[in-house]
């Protein structure tokens, strides 16, 4: 049994290479001399150790300093370029094994935030997927395009069929907007007093979180552009709403949809014709603006008219 046993110990004392079939299994470890079944081999001294005697240390590597000595390998990060690692660890970690989404993310929003959102209608005139339908930019312009002229229709009938006021209405004067002359669209020593009426009504059945203090509320009046196409009577179809100012815009757009009932699923679909977006009409400019949701809402007045279209940026 002694001569057996010494098989597996020591092959100095192992049979002729032909006569050992399927027993000449393993190596010796060149530090211990124990049989290993699965030996490592050395790249620095090109020897076989076990297990316990793997590493540069623990077999004391008469070559170790060729590792130690050795430059820092060199390895490509995800864009293509080469990033110098300084570790020297040579064990395999879990994250080369499998991929970092959060990082993946991280660097995917660096690379939108360097090509920001465009916000106006010229800002998109050539981007792809303008022609088709579920472009909310296309959808809000031809929204008040058509509303532009059943208002300029219903001016020029009032006045007899002439092209005077009805014909020269504009964006910001059919929703109430200063004209270039200073002087408001609605006529008469009226006009201060139907304002003051207007926020009244506003105030009294605008709908919102009432966590929200009187003094942060900002009310608007909201009009929810489901089909561009259909007629619409904005005075009439307009909803009081309020918001925080306190709250960046996106929070404002979900508050509003939820008291309105109007289905919003911005946060958890990443199909982009289905999303939301919040509109408005620029003061300076007279034309329709797209208010990014990472604003604040504190830019927003009391009394502005917001316009909620669902569709791709």
């Amino acid at each position: 049994m002694s001569s057996v046993a010494n098989l597996f110990i020591d092959k100095t004392q192992a049979p002729p290479k032909e006569d050992q079939g399927i027993m000449d299994i393993g190596k010796n470890c060149s530090y211990c001399n124990q049989l290993d079944f699965l030996p490592f081999t050395c790249e620095f001294c090109k020897k076989t150790y076990c297990s316990n005697h793997r590493t540069l240390e623990q077999h004391h590597c008469p070559h170790k300093d060729k590792f130690y000595n050795q430059a820092p390998p060199v390895h490509a990060d995800r864009s293509g370029g080469a990033l110098s690692s300084t570790s020297t660890s040579t064990t395999i970690s879990s994250k080369s094994l499998f991929p970092d989404r959060a990082a993946d993310r991280k660097l995917i929003d660096e690379k939108l935030k360097k090509s920001p959102e465009p916000t106006t209608i010229k800002e998109t005139q050539f981007r792809v997927g303008d022609v088709a339908g579920t472009n909310a930019f296309k959808k809000f312009q031809k929204f008040l395009s058509i509303q532009k002229d059943k208002k300029s229709s219903s001016s020029s009938s009032s006045s007899g069929g002439g092209g005077g006021g009805g014909a020269s209405g504009s964006i910001s004067r059919l929703f109430g907007k200063k004209s270039s002359s200073g002087t408001t669209t609605t006529t008469g020593n009226n006009a201060p007093a139907s304002k003051f009426a207007d926020m009244a009504k506003l105030k009294k059945n605008a709908q919102g979180d009432a966590k929200i203090s009187a003094s942060d509320r900002i009310y608007l009046w909201c009009v929810y552009v489901k089909d561009p196409n259909a007629a619409m009577n904005i005075e009439q179809d307009r909803k009081p709403v309020y918001v925080s100012k306190n709250w960046v815009v996106g929070k404002s757009l979900d508050s509003i949809a939820e008291k309105l009932r109007i289905s919003n699923i911005n946060n958890s679909t990443t199909i982009a014709d289905e999303k939301l977006n919040i509109f408005k009409i620029d003061e300076a400019t007279n034309e329709p603006r797209l208010v990014k949701t990472s604003d604040k809402s504190s830019f927003l007045k009391n009394g502005d008219t917001v316009y909620l279209v669902r569709g791709v940026i």
